[in-house]
């Protein structure tokens, strides 16, 4: 891509070299647009490995959108990270391998009949460990970035927050269990968020695990406040990504989690 020159960086003599750009940022842009290729091409693999499996037959769940129990989603948190880069601008920041696989077997603890319904709302990374550690043909993942839909795409659910009660007629009442990180940092997010967990969730049931900063606890009090969104109970579990220092927390909707994560961690 040719950058149009600017009248500022040519001498009034019209003569002179153009400026370069220092050695080591010069290496730095290289290693960046390397890193960007490989992503794209893992990518790519990924999304021709679902059409082949796809035409072959051979697509996760069957027909009748079951599968196996012990099936699981190929890629695994580090080869999803590789495939997969974080989209700042839809602030995506994926949960670090080791944490996102304690909390996949944390997840499983709380869905262990594959006939109770999970839904992952704006946290994929917790899905791919999730399904990678065992299938779940109960689990649903409601995003808004539609590169996950290659993941598995019967489980996929495109998900937009400035349309909260937009979503299939199937999920209406009948999630068990919602693992949810809000995108965005703020009250009207997290409003648009609980509106959809809301009618989602079974009525009575219904349990939500909510990971997010602590910075916007006052506003977590305020909007999760009545079954079964709440009254929010803050875990022991720590949270832990790859490339954010916020400070995370996990808050459950229901008493006794205010101790899960107390022998998870290690």
């Amino acid at each position: 891509m040719s950058i149009p020159g600017s009248p500022r960086s040519v001498s009034s003599e019209g003569s002179g070299s153009p400026p370069a750009l220092d050695p080591s940022t010069l290496a730095l842009l290289d290693s960046h647009f390397a890193a960007r290729a490989e992503e794209e091409n893992l990518f790519n693999q990924l999304a021709a490995n679902r059409v082949s499996n796809y035409v072959a037959g051979l697509s996760d769940n069957d027909s009748d959108g079951s599968a196996t129990g012990s099936q699981k989603l190929s890629l695994s948190v580090t080869e999803f990270q590789q495939a997969f880069g974080e989209d700042w601008q839809l602030s995506q920041f994926w949960y670090n391998p080791s944490f996102a696989e304690r909390l996949a077997d944390l997840i499983h603890t709380l869905a262990p009949d594959t006939a109770v319904k999970v839904a992952f709302l704006c946290c994929p990374t917790a899905f791919v460990a999730f399904q990678h550690a065992k299938h779940h043909p109960g689990a649903a993942l409601l995003e808004y970035d539609q590169r996950f839909a290659v993941l598995s795409p019967k489980q996929f659910v495109h998900y937009d927050l400035n349309e909260p009660d937009t979503f299939p007629e199937a999920l209406q009442g009948q999630v068990d269990l919602a693992i949810a990180d809000p995108p965005f940092l703020n009250e009207a997010t997290n409003r648009k968020l609980s509106q959809t967990l809301r009618q989602i969730l079974h009525p009575t049931r219904g349990r939500l695990l909510l990971l997010t900063s602590t910075q916007v606890q006052d506003v977590l009090n305020e909007v999760y406040n009545q079954a079964p969104l709440g009254p929010l109970y803050k875990t022991k579990i720590v949270v832990e990504h790859s490339q954010l220092q916020n400070d995370f927390a996990c808050w459950g909707s229901w008493p006794e989690a205010a101790n899960l994560g107390v022998e998870k961690q290690r």
